[in-house]
């Protein structure tokens, strides 16, 4: 049994999904128009902290592979004759070590790709640029670790190639995240939908991040709800109160915030019982904060976003 996850959180996903959230997210129009750009990478460095090896020519091949799977990247060879010619030289490094598992005595496998952002997406990309790390837990029994090296490099091709997508804003990105199985690639989508409200993209994804709320993972319910608050209206109010968690302290905290910037008469009417009925202190003064938001004493987001236009 195979489980794959970053340094921070939990996922679960086999190689057919990775194949098949590389088609989704990246296929249709990859290398058209300004997609066409390619960046050539170059592995300067490879690591394995002194533990279980494999050769180099062997480490070259698996990122080679694994670079494949996103249409903005190739890797350069070291004398810089392979490739299309084209496209900003970007250096990375490849660090991999085992990790004795005491709890089920399997092996973990930490696994870190850094490449150096691109000089014209680098103010956009984040502070984590394009550095992702990967845990690939495995339970007791024979390991492969070229097997398993190549799952996790496949995966961190695929985030990597997400966060340049989305720093290029490419058209259609949005959506085709959201449907992603992958915790990490959603919650990345999320962030990003957090951070640019205005774009069309987020402000057109209300509808999936209403579906969203009900996620397995917990940091993809909760920045769903938030983003709810941020580029939905009225009309997203109900959709939002049928799917959340009543009995999740936090989701419904964030919940309250989001109808009140969200406005409307849903909002109002749910913002007064929850104000009458929560039984929490701290829920209920955010319930009363949010109520009066949306009553009026500040305006919300969607009143915000909406002025100089009726």
């Amino acid at each position: 049994m195979r489980r794959t996850r970053t340094a921070t959180a939990p996922s679960v996903l086999a190689r057919g999904c990775l194949v098949c959230a590389a088609l989704l997210a990246f296929g249709p129009a990859c290398r058209d128009g300004e997609e066409a750009q390619v960046y050539r990478v170059e592995l300067h460095a490879i690591d394995a902290h002194g533990g279980p090896e494999l050769s180099e020519e062997r480490v070259r091949a698996i990122v080679r592979r694994s670079l494949g799977l996103a249409p903005s990247f190739e890797v350069a060879e070291r004398d810089l004759r392979s490739g299309r010619g084209r496209g900003e030289l970007l250096v990375a490094s490849l660090d991999y070590r085992e990790l004795p598992d005491a709890v089920d005595h399997g092996r973990d496998l930490l696994v870190r790709l850094s490449v150096a952002a691109p000089d014209e997406l680098e103010a956009k990309i984040g502070e984590d640029g394009l550095d992702v790390t990967i845990l690939l837990e495995r339970d007791a029994g024979d390991v492969e670790l070229s097997e398993d090296l190549q799952l996790a490099a496949d995966r961190l091709a695929l985030i990597i190639q997400a966060r340049v997508d989305l720093a290029r804003a490419r058209p259609d990105v949005v959506q085709a995240l959201l449907q992603s199985r992958d915790p990490e690639l959603l919650v990345m989508t999320l962030e990003w939908i957090r951070d640019h409200p205005e774009d069309p993209q987020a402000r057109s994804a209300a509808g999936r991040l209403a579906e969203l709320i009900t996620h397995d993972d917990e940091r993809v319910g909760l920045l769903a709800i938030e983003g709810m608050g941020l580029v939905g209206g009225p009309e997203h109010v109900q959709a939002l109160l049928t799917r959340v968690q009543l009995w999740d302290a936090s989701q419904m905290t964030r919940t309250y915030d989001a109808v009140a910037r969200m406005g409307g008469p849903d909002a109002q009417g749910f913002l007064e019982f929850a104000a009458r009925n929560e039984d929490e202190p701290e829920g209920r003064a955010a319930a009363l904060r949010a109520l009066r938001r949306v009553e009026g004493e500040e305006p919300t987001s969607f009143e915000k976003r909406n002025r100089g236009h009726r």
